[in-house]
């Protein structure tokens, strides 16, 4: 790690130089982010549990506010677990999930976005496939900006890309830099699997706090709903429960 910090620099995290605002409203839980913005920009590396945790949101967004939401799936690269996978099941939840088919390995675009950022509905970005799919998300950096909307960085500690300070530092810096944004808020989701044990979970969150410790504190992590309950008498930070929404019937 060098001395010096910057989102385009060659660090982000060093201990000498933590920079000002990089963890955007690490004192808020993510339950009060959802009462207070209504654009949200969700990134996380392939096994991060990202597009269920979007899911997750946009329906409980739906279900509490009666407002209209609109999920934009912008993953660039998996095959597999997207939330475009959910569209018509969700259009009986009350949320609009727009997407645009890829021919091959061609990058494309999803209409609509712009006009959703700026409107008085719920936004909500899926971004995979890394620093490359965020590019896509930086076209919008001047609304997602703004203080009605927060990028969310989700932190899976069992993943190979959130093993080590080093490897969060590098994939964190080049998707910062791709979004052109300064800030983000980190949500934690430890998980292996659909069948996460509660102490998995609670080793994966001492993990996350371990990697973060003199960085950050990240105060809101997401469980799955049927361990809910024992992990919450286990912790004091805020749960947000997750329904699967995305397990196959072929899912061993």
């Amino acid at each position: 790690m060098e001395s010096g910090c910057s989102v385009n620099g060659t660090a982000i995290f060093c201990k000498e130089v933590i920079p000002v605002g990089l963890f955007y409203e690490a004192d808020k839980t993510f339950e009060d982010l959802m009462k207070e913005k209504k654009n949200f920009v969700f990134i996380g590396e392939a096994g991060s549990g990202k597009s269920e945790i979007v899911l997750n949101i946009a329906n409980k967004l739906a279900q509490q506010t009666g407002k209209k939401v609109n999920l934009f799936d912008l993953d660039q690269t998996k095959p597999l677990y997207r939330s475009r996978d959910m569209q018509e099941d969700f259009a009986k939840r009350g949320v609009n999930i727009f997407y645009q088919d890829q021919y091959l390995d061609a990058p494309v675009m999803v209409g609509g976005v712009r006009v959703s950022l700026v409107s008085d509905n719920y936004t909500l970005l899926d971004i995979g496939g890394g620093h490359q799919a965020a590019k896509f998300a930086g076209a919008y950096s001047d609304l997602l900006s703004k203080d009605d909307a927060v990028p969310v960085y989700i932190i899976n500690p069992y993943r190979p890309w959130t093993k080590s300070v080093d490897a969060i530092d590098g994939t964190m810096k080049h998707i910062l830099g791709s979004m052109r944004l300064d800030h983000i808020y980190i949500l934690g989701n430890p998980n292996l699997g659909y069948a996460t044990t509660v102490n998995e979970f609670m080793e994966g969150l001492d993990r996350i706090d371990e990697l973060l410790d003199g960085f950050t504190v990240v105060n809101s992590a997401c469980v799955r709903r049927d361990i809910y309950d024992e992990v919450r008498e286990r912790t004091d930070k805020s749960l947000v429960p997750l329904d699967l929404f995305l397990t196959y019937s072929w899912v061993d």
